[in-house]
């Protein structure tokens, strides 16, 4: 592996070498497949996506990618609680393992566990959000069975950003960035540390008796930091970027009548990102992407004696490269084709890993893939087009794959109406934690396989926006954790998950108005007929989802944003009992923000309320989230 990840270097380093010599602006983006027609009738993505640009994000009462993220149509992030609690996003009731993250075209989710921990992703490096919602393994390999959360890092002009946080809790923030142009290159700098103590207060009936506790082990120090460096050229143009991390948090268990578990529990985690990327050729350009990441996890728990007399002490260290090539497109009379192809190796090492694996587990994944599309008819009145991908994959320790997707989109050119309806499948491979995984792994479980069917309509009246959409998934081998005593769990796959709803989002942008409104209801259910959770609600999924936003931006640079957002019930059992129901609850956040100074210096004062009614839930069972808090923001910019 470490000779595999040098040739991925040396190949970042020849793409630098080359680029140098070359000038040329050219950048190509390789992104979904849009279908726009030239009378001005909307354009219509394949599947449903929402798009949240620097400029949106820099609005939002959010620090992170999981509170950007928070109350977009199909959504639901599950938090821990607390700056350092795990956070995972699911998709159209799909688990987190089912949603791909992808940062500029390259997978992040870890081979570990599957997972990417979008508390841990701050929104300071990012330039994009998007949000794609529906079976895009075709186009994004594994994982993405429910949909696909897709970051872009920051870009920026000329200039100087500095930042400063105070917040409840002991939060403290500062963010700084810096960009400069010599010739024809553009090198910026980015660092964003974060700290809490977690200390926030909840309540709790113990023994039938409420009582108001504190938070205890719930510090974190996150530090993230990036180096973005482009040159363009006339046929070439490339960019590497170095992204690390450091985090020290503690890891507090449940709440469970008033004790806490895990109040020693302490999770370290370290980690580099290196990917570059090239574009070359004119009028077929290519993208090569190199990408290299080292992560280290460290646990430690003093008190877990049933590991031994000195607690847990756990560690794991993955190195991951990844060659990605993809072809813009070729075109022809009214079609198109654009190939790609990847090449992925991973190396986990562990100290919890069945004796049989081995301390040391790989896997290395070969896939290639290619887009198509075509206009079938075109009128005065309307356009039609279809679209197509293909993917194969073949894996080193668990079986190959093969995943399409088929599109149609209908645009009026009379009205501002667009149709769309797409079916795609998808695949996840099990994790090394669910094949090897000490007393819970096992070598003879499936991978998890989808198919999507969804359809919808998008309409654009003035100042007003309308997208509906309706959908079906269907999952089987889905893999759970199963009880197998009073201290140990193990994997297997638990047959058919079935998830079926409707999605809304509405926006209104006009006269210093800007209004968002997103809804969600969903059924996803356990569909095996032989398992007694046949038709339950799959835990940790709520039914409904809702999302009301509202910003009015006033004179002198003053503007005021109230954002309300719902969650429904949801259960932490399969059998649905109705002990383990979570109640429903509804949480608002406001922020108020002023332009103190144009010139020379852009100075910006914000401050924002979390939770304003102080609303008491858990969105995990006996996690509790934070009650009011409070947060004060001062940012400067120097052009």
């Amino acid at each position: 592996m470490y000779r595999w990840c040098g040739q991925v270097l040396v190949v970042a380093v020849a793409t630098v070498q080359l680029i140098a010599q070359r000038e040329d602006s050219v950048r190509v983006v390789f992104r979904p497949v849009l279908v726009e027609d030239s009378l001005g009738a909307p354009v219509v993505a394949a599947i449903p996506r929402v798009e949240l640009p620097r400029a949106r994000l820099d609005q939002l009462p959010a620090t992170t990618v999981a509170d950007a993220a928070q109350g977009l149509p199909g959504v639901f992030v599950r938090n821990y609680g607390g700056l350092g609690g795990l956070k995972t996003i699911s998709i159209r009731g799909a688990t987190a393992a089912q949603t791909a993250v992808v940062l500029d075209g390259i997978r992040l989710n870890s081979i570990a566990n599957g997972l990417v921990d979008l508390g841990q992703i701050p929104l300071a490096l990012l330039e994009n959000l998007t949000i794609e919602r529906g079976s895009q393994s075709a186009r994004w390999g594994a994982h993405a069975v429910g949909g696909t959360v897709l970051l872009s890092l920051r870009q920026q002009s000329s200039g100087v950003i500095a930042s400063g946080a105070l917040g409840a809790f002991g939060e403290r923030r500062g963010t700084l960035q810096a960009t400069i142009h010599p010739g024809n290159h553009t090198i910026t700098a980015l660092a964003d540390v974060q700290y809490s103590q977690g200390n926030y207060p909840f309540r709790i009936d113990e023994f039938g008796v409420r009582r108001r506790l504190e938070r205890t082990n719930g510090d974190a120090l996150l530090a993230s930091g990036a180096l973005l460096w482009h040159i363009a050229g006339m046929a070439q143009s490339g960019s590497v970027a170095v992204i690390a991390r450091s985090s020290q948090r503690g890891a507090p268990g449940a709440v469970l009548q008033g004790a806490i578990e895990n109040t020693a529990a302490r999770l370290n985690e370290r980690e580099v990102l290196t990917i570059s990327s090239m574009q070359f050729g004119q009028e077929s350009s290519w993208t090569l992407r190199a990408a290299v990441r080292w992560f280290q996890q460290h646990y430690r728990d003093s008190l877990a004696r049933f590991r031994g007399p000195s607690g847990a002490d756990d560690q794991f260290t993955a190195y991951d490269g990844a060659l990605v090539l993809e072809m813009s497109r070729i075109d022809g009379n009214n079609w198109y084709v654009a190939p790609a192809a990847e090449l992925y190796a991973n190396t986990l090492r562990g100290n919890l890993y069945r004796s049989g694996a081995g301390s040391v587990v790989r896997r290395v994944q070969l896939g290639v893939a290619a887009q198509a599309g075509a206009t079938l008819h075109t009128t005065t009145a309307y356009v039609l087009g279809l679209g197509a991908a293909l993917r194969a994959d073949a894996y080193s320790d668990v079986p190959s794959a093969l995943s399409g997707s088929v599109d149609l989109r209908w645009i009026s050119a009379s009205v501002p109406l667009a149709l769309r309806l797409s079916v795609g499948t998808s695949y996840r491979p099990p994790s090394f934690n669910e094949l090897y995984y000490q007393n819970f792994g096992s070598t003879s479980i499936r991978p998890e396989r989808g198919v999507t069917v969804s359809g919808g309509a998008v309409a654009t009246l003035g100042a007003c926006s309308l997208q509906a959409d309706a959908f079906v998934l269907w999952v089987r081998d889905q893999i759970i954790a199963v009880p197998r005593s009073a201290l140990t769990w193990s994997v297997q796959n638990a047959g058919r998950v079935l998830s079926r709803g409707v999605e809304l989002l509405a926006a209104y942008a006009d006269g210093g108005w800007n209004l968002n409104l997103s809804g969600t209801y969903q059924q996803v259910t356990y569909d095996d007929p032989t398992t007694f959770t046949y038709g339950k609600q799959v835990i940790y999924t709520p039914s409904l989802l809702g999302m009301v936003r509202a910003e009015r931006v006033f004179w002198r640079g003053i503007a005021a944003l109230v954002q309300a957002t719902y969650l429904g019930t949801r259960y932490s059992q399969t059998d649905n009992a109705p002990s383990s129901a979570l109640e429903a609850v509804l949480t608002v956040d406001a922020s108020l923000r002023a332009l103190l100074l144009e010139w020379p210096v852009e100075v910006e004062l914000r401050g924002e309320l979390l939770n304003l009614f102080d609303a008491t839930y858990a969105i995990i069972s006996n996690y509790p989230m934070p009650g009011r808090s409070w947060r004060i923001r001062l940012l400067a910019r120097w052009r």
